[in-house]
């Protein structure tokens, strides 16, 4: 057990204390993570918070050398082998030992019940969710009191990052930046998108993994080439289309780091590039920097976007930036606090990350989008993200 992130279970009793919680119980990995530092591989695993108590680990016996590292009271189970109990079995027994031990049959249990986007588990072919015979078993175990839906309690609690969740998220940002590098070396004519994506991937498993003491690093690169159309730049799935001389080639790169996230964007040319191109190219560029200037505690998130999407405006192609300029991230790739969109009340606190993506799409031309992530601090607002932002 390793030393625990102490403004982060404060900030966590905090919000416990307010909601009137007892005690969390989380099965999605990334508030596994969130509780105990452990990032699921399997996402087997439960997480549990008494309140005024530190965090306890239930861990699939496979998971025990990486689980044990975590800052949680970490308890094994057995799971997937002939002649062990089925894992709801285990669940059970361990639920009920800590009901027990720390007092909670009569307890009001948040539960993490309305998250709809999940971050996955380092097994990304199989995200889990939070349904029914979860829910069913938990609501059995603590049939004494009562259990509540805590989503809300730690989204707010996990939109502002601690000094410890800020170096992760450095760690996630610089580990992405070996992926953008290679990027820029794999764009040539006639390769595909897929390729391309590729080769970004595997640049940021092989160099991630071990990366400043990472255990694991992932990628989901995803490539899109030509002129296309400004619906097909905003999703941006990887094909076999080959890329041309000239053309302009965008990459959307979310990258996770043991749980902790990047989100970047960054375009390139297949050779020269036009005057045009660089023309919307720097209008972006300016967009986005006009938006980072804005972020400061205090300052509306709708206020950041409009700082983004006035530049635009008045570079003449308003109409052609059809999104909201950023979203938060952290232990998932989209948070949804802060989200910087037209009009939103909602004020920037010091320690919120959020993502600053403006972009320009032209239908029959192509698109251009600049996305890197921004700490707001106290003294300004933080480049998380340094790579090169030039075409």
């Amino acid at each position: 057990m390793v030393e625990i992130d102490k403004t982060r279970f404060d900030r966590l009793q905090e919000e416990m204390e307010r909601e009137n919680v007892d005690a969390l119980i989380c099965r999605l990995p990334e508030n596994v993570l969130y509780l105990s530092d452990y990032w699921a591989q399997q996402g087997l695993s439960l997480a549990i918070l008494p309140k005024g108590e530190e965090p306890i680990l239930l861990a699939p016996e496979v998971e025990e050398p990486y689980a044990e590292k975590s800052w949680a009271d970490t308890r094994i189970f057995g799971w997937g082998l002939v002649g062990e109990d089925d894992l709801f079995s285990s669940w059970e027994r361990l639920l009920s030992d800590i009901r027990d031990e720390q007092s909670l049959q009569n307890s009001t249990v948040g539960v993490e019940t309305s998250f709809e986007l999940v971050a996955p588990p380092y097994n990304v072919m199989e995200p889990v969710g939070v349904g029914k015979p979860t829910l069913n078993l938990i609501e059995k175990v603590f049939s004494g009191g009562e259990v509540v839906d805590a989503t809300g309690l730690l989204e707010k609690a996990r939109s502002v990052k601690t000094d410890y969740e800020q170096d992760k998220l450095r760690v996630a940002n610089e580990v992405a930046a070996l992926g953008l590098a290679r990027f820029e070396e794999e764009v040539l004519p006639g390769k595909t998108e897929a390729q391309v994506a590729a080769a970004v991937e595997q640049e940021i498993r092989s160099k991630g993994a071990g990366y400043k003491g990472a255990n694991f690093a992932r990628a989901s690169a995803e490539i899109r080439t030509g002129p296309g159309s400004f619906e097909t730049l905003l999703f941006v799935p990887s094909r076999s289309e080959r890329i041309t001389e000239g053309d302009i080639v965008l990459l959307e790169l979310p990258t996770v780091v043991d749980g902790y996230w990047s989100d970047l964007t960054r375009v390139t040319v297949a050779g020269r590039p036009t005057k045009k191109q660089k023309e919307i190219h720097n209008l972006v560029s300016k967009a986005q920097q006009a938006a980072i200037d804005r972020m400061s505690p205090g300052t509306s998130w709708g206020e950041v976007d409009k700082a983004a999407r006035e530049t635009i405006e008045k570079g003449g192609y308003g109409d052609n930036f059809p999104h909201i300029t950023g979203h938060g991230l952290g232990l998932r790739y989209h948070e949804n606090i802060p989200m910087l969109y037209p009009g939103a009340d909602d004020e920037l606190e010091s320690g919120m990350v959020t993502s600053v993506e403006p972009g320009i799409y032209i239908e029959g031309w192509g698109g251009i989008r600049m996305e890197d992530n921004i700490l707001v601090t106290e003294d300004g607002p933080e480049l998380l993200s340094t790579y090169d932002r030039t075409l």
